[in-house]
């Protein structure tokens, strides 16, 4: 593909990897936790874990991708990755590793991940040409629904021969990101660092606040993103504990990964095609009747195909979302708006799934898919009225292109 330019297929390259290894690990620390003495809690404390480091940071994050240069801050944070794994594996190596490494490790991951989201944006800008950014950020998408599926599948085979293989393979794919970062040109600096970092950090929350198409893309990302992480509950608990039921959780969950790719292909055309508030409003609006459907249908391919089809959407919202939120967005200000988006979309999803499975239990899963239907389709009509009094966002242009300085040495 044609126009992105070397840095960004750098970029792209080191990222992609490093999350393929990622998703592998991300199974297999709660199983190492598990079969530490069998105790589910454990497995429940290291995923606790991971997602306490990745909220936790996420704001901080941004900070740091708007004062320092941005090729560092990647190349840094990878090898930090890099080390992590590495330790990990030998450890792992040398027998069982001790539930709090196993603890610390998932959340200082998590902390790793959160800085390199908001970095990775802001040299997206930094690196490729405007018209180009609906592509670019939907590459990115379809890299995320690869590594959903591609991760898990490598980590399953790999947990068959040893857990310690996995931490390897990871710090393997942390450490080809460190090389395509260290080719990087830099990304540049931002100006105006000077405000105390508590301030900075929720200068980004303050300008998502004041534009209400950023305003309604970050409720929509928290709702939506809630919903998503309790579908998986729902799915194990409609398909119950057979060796059948099984096999349908699987089915349905890799469909989920299956309608993100889709997803990530549509997007471009739709960020483009489509004005930001309709294409976030519209794709809402296909996950509400998406889910109506699995509510109300109790055929197994049919449930499956519609949560594809509900999933479909997800990276249509975010590449349209992420597209203008660059647009309208000060060159000072990128990682403290990205970080603020992602910040409020995360911050409630952990409880997903526990509000399915509670719900599920007092009311049935019927009820409870059926009030999430209701719940997004409020979102929906919700970004039809911001449709109305959002007619354009006008986009941001910096006096000046930010300076590439290749690093040498």
């Amino acid at each position: 593909m044609t126009g992105l330019g070397r840095p960004f297929w750098l970029l792209y390259t080191g990222e992609s990897t490093s999350a393929v290894g990622t998703a592998a690990s991300l199974i297999a620390l709660p199983v190492v936790a598990l079969h530490i003495n069998g105790d589910a809690r454990q497995a429940g404390l290291v995923g606790t874990a991971l997602s306490v480091g990745i909220v936790a940071a996420r704001l901080p994050a941004g900070v740091i991708a708007d004062r320092f240069d941005r090729r560092v801050l990647l190349l840094v944070s990878n090898l930090v990755g890099t080390l992590l794994l590495t330790a990990l594996a030998l450890l792992q190596a040398r027998g069982a590793v001790p539930l709090p490494v196993l603890i610390t490790t998932a959340l200082l991951l998590g902390a790793v991940g959160s800085t390199l989201a908001p970095a990775e944006s802001v040299a997206v800008r930094s690196f490729v040409p405007h018209e180009q950014l609906p592509r670019a950020l939907a590459l990115v998408q379809t890299r995320s629904a690869v590594a959903m599926v591609a991760g898990p599948l490598a980590g399953g085979a790999l947990l068959a021969v040893d857990a310690g293989w996995v931490f390897l393979v990871d710090a393997a794919t942390f450490l080809t990101a460190v090389i395509c970062m260290a080719l990087l040109p830099s990304g540049g600096r931002a100006a105006g660092s000077s405000q105390a970092p508590l301030r900075a950090a929720f200068e980004g929350l303050r300008f998502v606040w004041k534009s209400p198409f950023l305003r309604y893309a970050a409720v929509n990302a928290t709702i939506v993103n809630l919903v998503f992480n309790g579908l998986l509950t729902v799915v194990i608990a409609a398909a119950g504990t057979t060796r059948h039921g099984s096999i349908d959780v699987g089915v349905q969950t890799a469909a989920l990964g299956a309608g993100g790719l889709v997803g990530s292909l549509l997007a471009v055309p739709a960020a483009r095609r489509l004005p930001p508030a309709q294409g976030v409003a519209s794709a809402t609006a296909l996950i509400a009747l998406a889910l109506f459907g699995f509510a109300t249908l109790h055929d197994v391919w049919a449930a499956t195909l519609l949560l594809a089809l509900a999933a479909s959407a997800g990276p249509v919202i975010t590449v349209v979302v992420a597209t203008a939120q660059i647009s309208v967005t000060p060159g000072d200000l990128q990682g403290r708006v990205h970080s603020g988006i992602t910040f409020l979309a995360q911050a409630v999803s952990p409880l997903g799934p526990t509000l399915a499975g509670f719900s599920s239990h007092a009311l049935g899963l019927t009820p409870t898919v059926m009030s999430a239907s209701v719940l997004v389709g409020v979102l929906a009509v919700v970004g039809a009225v911001v449709i109305r009094h959002t007619t354009a966002l006008t986009a941001h242009r910096d006096p000046a292109p930010e300076p590439l300085e290749v690093h040498r040495g």
